[in-house]
């Protein structure tokens, strides 16, 4: 991390970091080339081998919320490990996105529909999910105006999005990957400006110790303020 090697307080940069995140994640992921595929094999292989990505937890939560007869979409789904456990359970129309070929190949093997993308982009039709998971990676979109909309697009009317995000900790100082620090106040504030009806609550896996929101959208409700997204949250 660029930072590291200045000569500034860590005070300073803690400032910087929660008053300007966006600038401070720009910053300190110079020279880091995550448009490269191998970034992203790389990083999945380690995650998969480590098992570090498993939130049991937010697996049971899931599986309380929806039925086995879901098409569910879990975009940026990393190892995959809420769709693994929810075809444990009987589910069977299961699909996952995600930019790493080898996180493609590996799960498209055990039996979850794969689809290779960049968020925020979502490749995939219009009205086609029940429900959409976006599980720790919010915090991670620079455009996350444009990735709410898209999922708003891929889902049925009344399907639902489940958000997972850290709970006012993990800004870039402390994961330089991330772009904000979400409250619940922000959180609840941001998706009621895609969806009109929207419940946060906070939530913890047994897996960690970093408190988490769990936030439960309901697709094709106006939200009651409907303006563009504003050029500071894209």
């Amino acid at each position: 991390m660029v930072t590291k090697y200045l000569k500034i307080p860590w005070r300073v940069r803690y400032l910087i970091s929660e008053h300007f995140p966006l600038f401070y994640h720009f910053v300190a992921n110079l020279g880091e080339d995550r448009k490269d595929e191998r970034f992203w094999d790389e990083a999945f292989r380690v995650s998969w081998q480590a098992g570090s990505r498993d939130w049991p937890t937010k697996s049971r939560l899931i599986q309380s919320l929806t039925s086995p007869s879901d098409t569910i979409l879990d975009v940026g789904c990393g190892t995959g490990s809420i769709l693994r456990y929810l075809i444990s359970c009987g589910y069977t129309d299961l699909h996952g996105m995600e930019v790493s070929q080898a996180a493609v190949e590996t799960l498209s093997g055990l039996g979850i529909r794969m689809t290779k993308g960049r968020l925020p982009w979502i490749p995939l039709p219009d009205n086609t999910f029940d429900v959409v998971i976006a599980s720790q990676v919010l915090e991670h979109i620079v455009r996350r105006g444009k990735l709410v909309k898209e999922i708003a697009r891929v889902l049925k009317p009344g399907g639902r999005l489940f958000v997972f995000v850290p709970d006012e900790c993990m800004g870039p100082i402390d994961e330089p990957s991330h772009v904000i620090k979400y409250t619940l106040d922000k959180l609840q504030s941001f998706l009621s400006k895609y969806f009109g009806s929207v419940e946060v609550r906070r939530f913890r896996d047994e897996n960690f110790t970093m408190p988490i929101l769990f936030a439960s959208a309901v697709s094709g409700v106006s939200p009651a303020n409907s303006e563009a997204e504003s050029p500071s949250r894209r």
